[in-house]
């Protein structure tokens, strides 16, 4: 099944913005253009999570029509559960949500499409036709996200911020500002001390619905795998799920989240780390194909690891998990796009 196509929505004045003050992209001059472009009712530039969460408490309680947020994916994952949770105990509909490309991997706004932030704000403001597409949610832990990992991936975001924290305030850092600096957080960090630990064994259930593996094509192969299958169990270097193809930077680690409603893609890798690096390109341009990846689309599942695994979700590291169950919620989130066309999957 395809995705869904755009649904025709007409800009009008409902609408707030909320910007993460602290995103690397939002410098003073941006704030300035921000505000000579933006009504000063309709501008919310917060610099701390009580902040943020006080202004989405006001707008699910004024009934916002759209919502846009500003940050990175991190923040823009934040600033929809903050909505929920606040829509939820304002008995309001959870706003459209328009993601302002503020951040640094900007997963999100590169699957919707988005432009610079200023454009994108400005066409709205013009009524320029705009479609908004639906996006399912994992959530655990009371938390939604669209993609996020257990394993060497959280462990390579781990490394970097180690790196961050360390060195940031050097001259020398903004070299290794985003990609630069992930690769050397991976080949100095993640790589010496994955090489030197034996590889996590994984068991991963079936709660939800049938279950089904993913063929090269991204088709459903073999039989229904049904509720309380075991979906999977041996040894596993990263378990990932997805209901957008992309991580951070262009990096599509789920080239198929979005063929099956209702499903999200389950990525379970079992390659050592030099491996992971050598299957790097297939795994950017979403061809990864190997006898020790497994795709499948599920519903809900509970992952076990033998041993603590760091965890990141929406691209933002969440410290160490052993268990967690994983499940696709049952409403979508409305996200705001300019494409014409639905976001590409694979």
């Amino acid at each position: 099944m395809e995705p869904q196509e755009p649904r025709p929505t007409v800009p009008d004045d409902n609408f707030a913005v909320i910007v993460n003050a602290n995103a690397g992209r939002v410098t003073p001059r941006v704030a300035r253009s921000l505000q000579a472009l933006v009504p000063a009712d309709k501008l919310h530039l917060t610099r701390s999570p009580e902040q943020a969460d006080a202004v989405l408490r006001s707008l699910a309680a004024t009934r916002v029509g759209t919502v846009f947020a500003g940050g990175g994916d991190g923040t823009i994952v934040g600033i929809i559960n903050g909505l929920v949770r606040h829509a939820t105990e304002e008995g309001a509909d959870l706003p459209r949500i328009g993601v302002l490309s503020m951040g640094t991997g900007n997963a999100l706004a590169r699957w919707l499409g988005c432009g610079p932030p200023l454009d994108d704000l400005q066409a709205w403001l013009r009524r320029e036709p705009h479609g908004t597409v639906p996006m399912s949610m994992i959530e655990t832990e009371g938390s939604r996200f669209p993609f996020g990992g257990l394993g060497q991936d959280a462990a390579v975001l781990n490394d970097y911020n180690h790196l961050k924290s360390r060195y940031g305030g050097r001259p020398w850092w903004r070299f290794f500002k985003g990609v630069p600096g992930y690769f050397a957080a991976a080949l100095l960090r993640t790589v010496p001390t994955w090489l030197g630990r034996p590889t996590p064994v994984v068991t991963i259930t079936n709660l939800g619905q049938s279950a089904h593996r993913i063929g090269p094509d991204g088709a459903p192969v073999g039989p229904p795998l049904p509720t309380g299958a075991t979906l999977y169990r041996g040894p596993c270097s990263m378990v990932g799920v997805g209901t957008t193809p992309l991580y951070g930077y262009g990096l599509r680690m789920f080239p198929h989240a979005t063929r099956l409603p209702g499903r999200c893609q389950l990525r379970v890798i079992n390659l050592g780390p030099i491996e992971a690096l050598l299957q790097l390109k297939a795994c950017w341009d979403g061809t990864l194909v190997h006898p020790r990846v497994h795709d499948l689309y599920v519903e809900r599942v509970r992952v076990v690891f033998d041993t603590a695994m760091p965890w990141q979700l929406g691209g933002e590291a969440q410290g160490y998990r052993r268990e967690l169950t994983l499940a696709v919620t049952r409403a979508p989130v409305q996200m705001l796009t300019r494409r014409r066309t639905a976001p590409p999957t694979d």
